[in-house]
């Protein structure tokens, strides 16, 4: 109580010092007593305010610094077969830190919400906000507010920042970290999937890295409405001087969705597309690291060609629904603190709230696997594991004397 106490005064001395040399003695008193209460409460949220930031910055150093060693550790011999430089190693970590952030923001909320709360009950502040007349849901909403600012930064990372510098770790991964013998195994990419430039759609059953070689592949092009205008299938494509040549190939036009000619063969045929083979061995990944927007975009071009698109529905639904776990989080954090006030009870409100937050992982995993699998609607794998959680926290905060 005493660093809350200190903490005022401080803050209050000077305003109140300049306001009595203005007053006489009677009023003196009262303004001092309308200046603590107008006070008291701005002071306790700054006070409030600067313990968070404090505990929030340190959890998610250690946090982030404890996921790049762990990552380290991985990768050692990988990293000291192939040499990797260590301008190389920093470029790596460095890009790798949106998506660490991204998915242990949930952890580190609800840790620095547990610490805070802990150190307030530590030294019987809890108990002296009460006193003076302090509703505790005005505690409640300072956290609330900072878990719904924490989950529109965690989206905003994972929508600007991660897509890119994900997929910039992987190639660094890709490039610097496997050995000759490793990176062989990895130059065929199977089933591949992806939403090209000019609404084209490509299906290609296998692609060689290595000899730029498409196997099996069907490429369907859209007109502005949406609808099939040509499709190019054809048994095999090789990037020649700088071009496609299609083998074994039939192209077949479309108007209005409805065949225009017979189809054409060819045993072999310059296709001019804009996709060359970087595009396509990026290609490989590119759903994971697209942003909404993009996402979106995405999944619409493939429903207009009849294409399965739940697991991509279910990534889209839970770009929203993943960064509110540091808003929901705090429903399960401030009731296991306000309830306890001895240091070991808050040691196991602490751990509590750790297991709840990789619970949350869990289950959200879980409901994840089974949208995509078809067993749950994708809206629902994706939200599910959020209205779980609120209602229950709503539950248990509702339980805690204000």
């Amino acid at each position: 109580m005493l660093h809350l106490e200190t903490f005022y005064l401080r803050r209050t001395k000077d305003l109140r010092m300049k306001n009595v040399s203005r007053c006489s003695t009677g009023e003196c008193h009262k303004i001092t007593n309308q200046l603590r209460l107008s006070l008291t409460m701005k002071l306790i949220k700054q006070y409030i305010l600067d313990k968070f930031l404090k505990f929030f910055l340190f959890c998610l150093t250690t946090f982030i610094c404890l996921s790049w060693v762990i990552d380290l550790f991985e990768h050692l011999d990988e990293i000291a077969k192939a040499n990797v430089p260590l301008f190389v190693l920093c470029d790596y970590y460095l890009s790798l830190t949106p998506f660490i952030f991204t998915n242990i923001s949930p952890i580190i909320m609800i840790l620095s919400v547990m610490f805070t709360l802990g150190s307030l009950n530590k030294h019987n502040e809890i108990t002296a906000i009460k006193a003076i007349g302090i509703n505790l849901w005005s505690i409640i909403w300072i956290f609330l507010i900072l878990g719904f600012l924490l989950s529109a930064i965690s989206f905003t990372v994972n929508e600007i920042v991660k897509p890119n510098a994900s997929l910039h770790a992987e190639e660094l991964k890709e490039t610097y970290f496997k050995t000759v013998q490793k990176k062989q195994k990895n130059k065929i990419i199977k089933n591949l999937t992806f939403y090209g430039s000019h609404n084209r759609i490509f299906i290609i059953n296998s692609y060689d890295i290595k000899r730029r070689k498409m196997q099996n592949v069907t490429i369907s092009e859209n007109n502005a409405q949406n609808q099939l205008s040509r499709q190019i299938a054809a048994k095999q494509a090789l990037w020649i001087e700088n071009c496609w040549i299609f083998y074994d190939c039939v192209i077949t036009e479309y108007n209005n969705g409805e065949l225009a000619k017979d189809p054409q063969y060819f045993a072999e045929k310059v296709i001019p597309i804009d996709e060359q083979p970087k595009d396509i061995k990026r290609a490989n990944v590119k759903p994971l690291f697209m942003n909404y927007w993009q996402l979106k975009k995405y999944i619409r071009r493939l429903k207009a060609n009849g294409f399965d698109v739940q697991k991509e529905l279910v990534i889209f639904y839970n770009k929203i629904a993943f960064p509110l776990a540091n808003l929901l989080l705090i429903f399960f954090a401030v009731p296991a603190s306000l309830r306890h006030t001895r240091s070991s009870n808050n040691l196991f409100a602490i751990t509590l709230s750790i297991i709840s937050g990789f619970s949350y992982w869990g289950i959200n995993a879980a409901c994840l696997s089974l949208g995509k699998i078809n067993v749950l609607p994708a809206l629902a794998a994706a939200w599910l594991t959020n209205f779980i959680f609120l209602f229950v926290g709503i539950l248990m905060v509702s339980r805690v004397k204000k």
